[in-house]
């Protein structure tokens, strides 16, 4: 893929404070995969040294989509995770990619939605629709982050709330072994196999007042049968939206960070 980033603005990122406005903090950019323009926001946490920065990817939920590239940043998990990195002196490119209101991260079921906000027109389906995929372009920006910013291509690791929780799952089918762990806060795979999954270390969180919640620990079982490295924790008496709020703890960051892909 055709990959070029150009700037929206020159705001300084690498200010700290815990009661920032994300939006001055994290710049505004736009990435343009093939024909694609794919806005995102960058933050550089940095320290000084020469190890080469990790990529940290947050996708957001179904509130977040549109092409304003400012609802993605309305997740509690974004400030807990950029306080996390500043907090930590970790050097690293953290990003937050923001998909159209007509896709979805996973391809599947796009939340009813207008302007990245829930549509009362519209009724969510009950099986799996198709839609157009956005993990292609999050995999490409990483790329390009490794190939051109010498970021550490072992270090790569994605969070994702609600539907970027979905879209957490189904990148590590997609692209087995690319990411060095990953969490998913309330998401969901819709897929036929989990032999790829079980590749990538994942963190996940489900709420026990969440719809198929007992379907979603059959899931993690499955996994566990085959191998992988799963840190499940269900939250209990959770609902969705109290799950997606307080999943990103620091104890459940670190976890992820703390491993390496081996090259």
């Amino acid at each position: 893929m055709l990959f070029a980033i150009c700037a929206a603005c020159g705001l300084d990122s690498y200010a700290q404070s815990n009661s920032a406005d994300l939006l001055n903090l994290l710049v505004e950019r736009t990435a343009k995969v093939g024909k694609k323009k794919l806005k995102f926001r960058e933050a550089f946490t940095a320290r000084q040294d020469t190890v080469a920065p990790a990529i940290v990817i947050f996708l957001h939920g179904g509130s977040g989509a549109g092409d304003d590239n400012k609802r993605q940043m309305e997740t509690p998990g974004v400030k807990h995770i950029y306080d996390y990195l500043n907090e930590h002196a970790i050097k690293a490119y953290f990003l937050l990619p923001q998909c159209d209101d007509d896709a979805s991260w996973s391809g599947l079921n796009p939340p009813p939605r207008h302007r990245g906000r829930p549509s009362p027109r519209m009724q969510r389906p009950q099986e799996p629709v198709k839609c157009p995929s956005y993990n292609k372009y999050v995999k490409a920006l990483a790329d390009h982050y490794v190939r051109e910013l010498g970021a550490d291509s072992t270090r790569i690791y994605v969070f994702g709330a609600s539907m970027g929780g979905d879209g957490v799952w189904h990148l590590i089918n997609d692209y087995p072994q690319y990411f060095a762990a990953v969490m998913a806060a309330s998401g969901a795979y819709r897929g036929f196999g989990l032999s790829n999954i079980a590749r990538t270390p994942i963190l996940c969180t489900k709420g026990t007042r969440e719809r198929k919640y007992q379907e979603y620990v059959q899931t993690i079982e499955d996994i566990k049968l085959l191998g992988g490295e799963v840190n499940f924790q269900p939250l209990k008496n959770y609902d969705h939206r109290s799950t997606v709020g307080e999943s990103f703890t620091p104890e459940r960051i670190e976890w992820v960070l703390s491993h390496r892909r081996k090259p």
